[in-house]
């Protein structure tokens, strides 16, 4: 059997998925692997029609196809989405139809089960039988009960193919968003109150995103609206992690000046997007994926941000988790989409304008979810050990805003629980306090609402 290999990593060869591929292939010497470096060379491909036609025609006479890549800012790298579009495009898809495929990341395991949903979504679009995906920690190859993992993983999928296993679809296909959005009369613009608006987009002339957008400037005059081809970007994240030490990016081009002048400052971001394959545009993608430069720190903390989105947003499972999750630190206002009438999305959008303000003025940040309450403990964890010698600059950060917030740091706390652990352990207290149980659980909470502050607060209410 034969197994192509379409690497994600933008750093080719040298990168720490491929050492998961390279090992796989090792353990495996009955099949042969051929591999394509898609994000390191995916301006040559989408450039030379040769060489996409090269690559067609290694997985035309492929059995299985391995989605191998790191997990960029949760989700594949710019450069790859951009190769899955262009298969889409130009309606490449046939050559995949009835193979067998898997995928395989490389991460901290921070929204990784994001990019395995995103690319078993994207299998069956193009017709194939997805087998099995193998989320991998950066340096889980680095131990032996790991590697008997990814071999018998590299087995499980090669048995998969030969033995033609039945696979079932998990995800229904995207279907074409047909609402026409009409911009309303919006002769009554939202007070910014002095707030800094910024709408950032990549619309297309004549879209519904195009007229959302308008319809936003209309709430918002004062607005400064850019489009993505207008902010400097010259490439995709490189992977090269030169950044790390001092945030500073190895490209030369407008973009940090453009996060420094635009988006610090502002405190209202509106995100505008379209959908493309399961997720937002690959220009999309590249902006979120340079972002990067600033390193695990929470990049949108104190903003209130707005995500637009032309297309069937309710339809596409998982996306709007994805987003949801793409602002850690900010305040998620609301996701509007087009694909409700014109008018409930156009009272949608004012209203949204105006409670975006008024968060804004109150300083509100809505207290976190699982999502993010285990993501910062996931990258909390991964600075402070793998990552610090490295991520210098995220170490600095995460010293010295508090985020190093360890349990073991809290001595206080732990000395009291420790005390009270054992006056728990006592049969005779546990008798006296077990039919108490509710009682003991709100007693803390009693002086609340007791203090003369929240009375009086009530008072003048």
């Amino acid at each position: 059997m034969q197994v192509c290999i379409l690497n994600g990593s933008p750093k080719g060869e040298k990168s720490v998925t491929m050492q998961y591929v390279r090992f796989m292939e090792l353990a495996d010497p009955d099949n042969s692997y051929v591999s394509h470096e898609i994000s390191h060379k995916i301006n040559e491909i989408e450039r030379k029609p040769e060489k996409m036609d090269e690559i067609c025609n290694t997985i035309r006479d492929s059995d299985l196809i391995l989605w191998a890549t790191p997990v960029y800012y949760q989700h594949v790298p710019a450069q790859y989405k951009r190769f899955i579009e262009l298969l889409f495009e130009r309606k490449l898809t046939g050559v995949f139809s009835g193979k067998y495929a898997a995928s395989l990341t490389t991460s901290v395991h921070f929204f990784d089960q994001k990019v395995h949903e995103y690319l078993q979504g994207i299998s069956e679009d193009l017709g194939m039988n997805y087998a099995g995906s193998f989320p991998a920690g950066m340096n889980d190859l680095l131990e032996e009960k790991n590697q008997k993992k990814l071999a018998f993983f590299g087995k499980d999928i090669i048995d998969a193919c030969m033995n033609k296993r039945p696979v079932p679809r998990a995800y229904l296909p995207v279907p074409e968003d047909n609402v026409r959005y009409i911009p309303g009369d919006c002769s009554n613009p939202v007070d910014s109150k002095g707030k800094k608006i910024l709408i950032l987009h990549d619309s297309i002339n004549n879209s519904n995103l195009e007229a959302m957008i308008r319809q936003f400037e209309q709430s918002f005059p004062d607005a400064k609206t850019f489009h993505l081809d207008e902010i400097g970007m010259k490439g995709g994240c490189l992977g090269c992690v030169q950044c790390a030490f001092e945030n500073q990016c190895i490209y030369k081009d407008g973009f940090a000046s453009f996060w420094i002048k635009q988006i610090e400052p502002a405190d209202i971001i509106i995100f505008a997007g379209t959908i493309r394959d399961r997720y937002l545009s690959a220009k999309w993608k590249q902006f979120f994926d340079r972002s990067f430069f600033l390193g695990h720190i929470p990049k949108y903390s104190g903003k209130q941000v707005i995500i637009m989105v032309e297309g069937p947003l309710s339809q596409v499972t998982g996306l709007r988790e994805n987003l949801s999750s793409l602002t850690t630190g900010a305040n998620l206002v609301e996701i509007i989409t087009d694909e409700d009438e014109t008018d409930f999305t156009s009272s949608l959008i004012r209203s949204t304008a105006e409670r975006a303000v008024r968060y804004a003025v109150e300083g509100y940040i809505r207290p976190p979810m699982f999502p993010d309450v285990g993501g910062h403990i996931v990258l909390r964890d991964a600075v402070w050990g793998d990552l610090r010698p490295m991520f210098r600059a995220d170490h600095r950060y995460y010293k010295s805003h508090g985020l190093y917030d360890f349990p073991q740091y809290q001595y206080g706390k732990r000395i009291n629980r420790f005390f009270f652990s054992l006056f728990m352990g006592i049969p005779m207290i546990q008798k006296r306090v077990k039919p108490a149980m509710k009682e003991h659980m709100i007693q803390p909470y009693n002086r609340i609402f007791n203090e003369s502050k929240i009375l009086n607060r009530k008072e003048v209410n």
